[in-house]
């Protein structure tokens, strides 16, 4: 009987105490077996139980190991997840300063109109007069403002659609431009739109973009066009008009022979 309880205990019984208990009442079995003279039997349940113990509490013992090897790794991982301590929290970036702004080009044509009167652009070192209404009065107007101002007035001529035009205007706020044409005033006036005003003042109009230095009584002094640079550029333009404005450009490509007469041909 001892030694069928401890065969049952050996193998019902889990986490090692069923095998403890196995092998304790097999142990006991085989020992009353043995006293008993042969009346009694049961040696190899008894044997059995013992053997079945055994296993229970290898495995009892594997399992448990096992067990603590994933708690421990287990715990690890949670170290390294989270930290001991809290991160403090990073400031916020401060935002980047705005950028100053750029001064834009002026529109390559002209904004003023008859209608709509002169405007006046300051570009840096220079000063940029689109011209509107009666024309020999607003160069009148300008010229005497430049002498105030201590500038240099120069007509400037365009048309709508100017490539050339809109390459000037473009070159006006680059450095090469500014230090070339500092202290000088720019009145451009559509040629186009007046054009029956400037032939009265005999400023020519066929070759645009045109430059002209103004006389006294509005009358062109001297006169240049685009022709004299290659690319519309700065670094091409501000040498030219540069020398041009102070009276300094000799070497021409297209020099001018003066205003043409009513018995002339434009040349």
């Amino acid at each position: 009987m001892v030694a069928l309880l401890a065969s049952l205990s050996g193998f019902v019984c889990f986490l090692g105490f069923g095998g403890l208990l196995g092998v304790t009442l097999g142990l006991i079995a085989r020992s009353e077996i043995r006293r008993s003279s042969g009346r009694e039997t049961g040696t190899g349940l008894a044997t059995g139980a013992i053997i079945l113990g055994s296993l229970n509490i290898v495995l009892a013992v594997v399992g448990l190991a096992v067990g603590f090897t994933y708690l421990a790794q287990e715990s690890s991982r949670s170290l390294a997840v989270t930290p001991s301590h809290p991160f403090a929290p990073s400031p916020s970036p401060s935002p980047a300063p705005a950028p100053a702004p750029v001064a834009k080009p002026p529109s390559p044509r002209t904004r003023a109109s008859r209608e709509t009167g002169s405007q006046v652009t300051v570009l840096g070192s220079i000063t940029l007069v689109d011209s509107a209404g009666d024309l020999a009065t607003e160069l009148s107007e300008q010229r005497a403002q430049a002498s105030a101002a201590g500038e240099i007035p120069v007509l400037w001529l365009v048309m709508p659609n100017c490539k050339p035009c809109d390459g000037v205007a473009a070159a006006l706020t680059e450095p090469q431009s500014q230090k070339a044409l500092a202290k000088v005033r720019l009145i451009r006036v559509d040629a186009g739109e007046f054009q029956v005003e400037l032939e009265q003042l005999g400023i020519p109009t066929e070759k645009i973009p045109g430059f002209v230095l103004l006389d006294g009584a509005n009358h062109p002094r001297d006169f240049i066009h685009g022709g004299e640079w290659d690319a519309d550029i700065a670094p091409n333009i501000a040498p030219v008009l540069g020398k041009f404005v102070h009276g300094s450009y000799r070497n021409r490509r297209f020099p001018w022979h003066g205003a043409v007469r009513d018995d002339e041909t434009p040349t």
